[in-house]
């Protein structure tokens, strides 16, 4: 498991080309208006656009919108292509990919949004899964880790200092989220397990020995846990900020 320090998020390069041995992750801030109101929306199928005329509150609406023009996006610069040509195709689970002329690219991605952030991961040949939640100072996290945690993740959650629980929860259930994505399985299957650990400075990491696949801990800051897992082992992680994110 590695961790990325929130100061390792930068602008991307002008030219993108993702090699095999490399993880791309994407903080995205959901709140640009451009990505709703400008000519950038124009980018969707009429299907992502059928389905954002569907929500009932327009603020989730424009996080939709902001979330799928940012993803398309992104990809258009790997692909070299424009935005708009990319066609995406539901897999098990709802886990999205790229077809048409595109498919046989090895491009792999996966997208996660939580309040106002999103975070998109990016590879070739690798399956991969994001997560990023908002860690709410309302949330029953106590009854989720009962349903869905190991009892040693409960038990090992519970035996940090209290001002702590609530961080590790968030922690721990953005890498399980990420393992489920990567893999494409929902969450009424077994979860796998992680290990939560306190550093000597009191800070909270999380760990995982699962075969065939890695976890990276993410740092996006702002009140927010993320994480991505890739299938294989450990590759780089190189964390950018999507335009005009700074």
């Amino acid at each position: 498991m590695n961790a990325t320090d929130i100061s390792l998020w930068r602008q991307p390069p002008a030219e993108l080309a993702l090699s095999d041995n490399r993880v791309d992750v994407w903080l995205i801030s959901l709140v640009q208006r451009e990505l709703v109101d400008g000519s950038f929306a124009d980018c969707l199928s009429s299907f992502e656009k059928e389905r954002a005329a569907r929500f009932k509150f327009d603020k989730h609406r424009r996080l939709y919108v902001a979330a799928h023009v940012a993803v398309r996006s992104i990809l258009s610069r790997y692909l070299r292509a424009a935005p708009a040509k990319l066609q995406f195709v539901d897999g098990v689970n709802g886990k999205p990919s790229l077809t048409g002329e595109f498919a046989g690219s090895g491009l792999q991605f996966n997208l996660s949004h939580s309040h106002e952030m999103a975070l998109v991961g990016v590879t070739r040949g690798h399956d991969i899964g994001v997560d990023i939640e908002w860690i709410k100072d309302d949330y029953g996290f106590d009854e989720v880790a009962e349903r869905f945690f190991t009892a040693k993740e409960v038990a090992d959650m519970r035996a940090l200092p209290p001002h702590l629980q609530r961080q590790a929860f968030f922690k721990c259930w953005t890498s399980k989220e990420a393992f489920v994505k990567a893999k494409g399985t929902g969450l009424s299957g077994k979860l796998d397990e992680v290990k939560i650990t306190l550093t000597d400075n009191q800070l909270v990491r999380i760990h995982a020995d699962v075969p065939g696949w890695s976890l990276s801990e993410l740092i996006p800051g702002n009140g927010y846990e993320a994480a991505v897992v890739v299938a294989g082992g450990s590759l780089p992680v190189n964390c950018y900020g999507w335009p005009p994110f700074y």
